[in-house]
C-alpha cells in the first residue's frame, strides 16, 4: 500500500513538473519567438518612427504649398525670391561678391 501511495505522490510530482515546464515554453516562445512580444514592441516603436516622419513631411508640405501660393499671388515675393536664386529684370547687370 505504500508503495502504490508512493507511486502516486511519484506520478503527481512529474505531471506538475511537466505542466510548469510547458506553461514556461510557451510562455517563452510567445515572448520571444516569431510575432511574440518583443516584435509586436519592435513593430510598435518603428510605427511611432514612421507616423512622425509622416508628420514631418506633411508639415514640410504644407509650408512648401504656402509659399507656393505666396509666389503665385504676391508679385514681390516672387522677385525677391529670383533676386536670390540670381535673376535680375531685362537690362540688369547683376554682380556676385564672393563669399556671399
Amino acid at each position: 500500500m505504500a508503495y502504490a501511495k508512493h507511486r502516486n505522490t511519484h506520478k503527481k510530482e512529474l505531471y506538475y513538473i511537466l505542466c510548469i515546464v510547458v506553461v514556461t515554453l510557451v510562455l517563452s516562445f510567445s515572448i520571444f519567438g516569431p510575432g511574440g512580444y518583443r516584435q509586436l514592441r519592435q513593430a510598435e516603436l518603428e510605427l511611432e518612427l514612421q507616423r512622425a516622419r509622416v508628420e514631418e513631411l506633411e508639415r514640410s508640405n504644407h509650408e512648401r504649398m504656402q509659399s507656393i501660393e505666396e509666389l503665385r499671388s504676391n508679385k514681390e515675393a516672387l522677385e525677391k525670391y529670383a533676386r536670390q536664386k540670381g535673376y535680375g529684370k531685362e537690362g540688369e547687370i547683376i554682380h556676385h561678391v564672393p563669399g556671399q
